[in-house]
């Protein structure tokens, strides 16, 4: 269907469901056809914020009476798989956020329905698109880094997202929330599969403000090919932080180094008033995940968003799949079980 418009439908439609949301109605191949949400009020605010006619509380509804030819799937991880089976089904295409899952069971049933029904099931590794970090891939591809032999890489946030951000934090975990993406870029950068996983979590701040999840991952990972991983993820940084969100990664390898710190680069640094409170007014604040400008969504958080529509309409395989997703949930899984016995866990395909 090469030039031809891409109709989609937005399922979900809180923080990141308004991102997919903009990046629709600004791609010239797209028609945002319709929204669904549990919370009808929410949903109502939406369709008239961003003139949308058709919206939706019930997900069967919305699948049968539009023609879509995607979705993006922006609901909490626990359901994700019921409503990425419904669209295959229907012989709809999705985009669905990280994790693709919580269950090894609903990953393969998944993936299953996507290849059963012939549809793409791409999963929203936006860091893919993140410029620091692909420099990073092609670097490493090209050879000019030389072996790879240890990766530091770290993703956080500050308290203000399992306090403020998100009210369904306690019922999460920063390991789904953040590990996903870390873990994932982490094995697209070495490009292997890990063969072991070690992790420690550290607990007691959150647990104490009544919010039931832990405070940290520390995630050890070991390749086939003899490259090591450390991967952190926390979100009770200080409020006070400069930028919401911490983001930096070390790679050693045998011929050179590569240093990513794309939250602390002081593209934009700003000192006011305001300022030492923090997020949503934090001295160093996103200038390339998704700043807006003139009014416009920027950044790399739409282009992974724009990808999904550019496969449709000129039929190319994403570069992202399900079964990306499905390692993923291995590796969160293993990491779980080894916080549970405390040693490490060996990974066979």
């Amino acid at each position: 269907m090469k030039n031809k418009i891409v109709r989609i439908g937005v399922v979900g439609i809180g923080i990141w469901g308004r991102m997919h949301v903009r990046a629709y109605m600004q791609h010239p191949s797209a028609e945002l056809a319709a929204l669904c949400d549990l919370d009808e009020n929410r949903l109502q605010k939406a369709a008239e914020e961003f003139g949308v006619p058709k919206y939706y509380t019930k997900i069967d509804e919305m699948l049968e009476k539009e023609q879509l030819h995607g979705i993006s799937i922006a609901t909490p991880d626990t359901a994700h798989a019921e409503v990425t089976i419904k669209a295959a089904e229907k012989g709809i295409h999705i985009l669905v956020e990280k994790p693709l899952a919580t269950t090894i069971e609903e990953c393969e049933r998944m993936i299953a329905a996507s290849k059963v029904n012939g549809v793409y099931l791409m999963v929203d590794w936006h860091n893919r698109w993140n410029p620091p970090i692909y420099y990073a891939w092609k670097t490493i591809r090209s050879g000019e880094l030389g072996k790879v032999i240890y990766i530091y890489y770290r993703l956080s946030d500050t308290i203000y997202v399992p306090t403020k951000m998100l009210p369904w934090a306690g019922k999460s975990s920063v390991m789904l929330f953040l590990g996903s993406h870390a873990l994932d870029t982490t094995c697209w950068l070495i490009g292997e599969e890990p063969t072991r996983v070690y992790c420690e979590k550290k607990e007691g701040i959150l647990k104490n403000m009544g919010i039931p999840t832990a405070d940290m991952y520390i995630t050890h990972l070991s390749f086939a090919n003899g490259a090591t991983a450390i991967v952190e993820n926390s979100w009770v940084l200080p409020q006070s932080s400069p930028s919401l969100i911490d983001h930096k990664c070390e790679i050693i390898g045998s011929k050179g180094i590569i240093y990513i710190d794309p939250t602390h680069s002081r593209a934009f640094a700003r000192y006011t008033d305001k300022t030492p409170a923090g997020f949503p007014d934090a001295s160093l604040p996103d200038m390339f995940i998704s700043p807006e400008i003139h009014g416009r969504q920027l950044g790399f958080a739409v282009e992974s968003i724009y990808h999904f529509v550019e496969c449709i309409r000129d039929g190319e395989k994403p570069l992202t799949c399900g079964e990306d997703g499905l390692l993923n949930m291995r590796l969160i899984l293993a990491a779980e079980e080894s916080v549970r016995t405390g040693i490490p866990v060996e990974l066979t395909k």
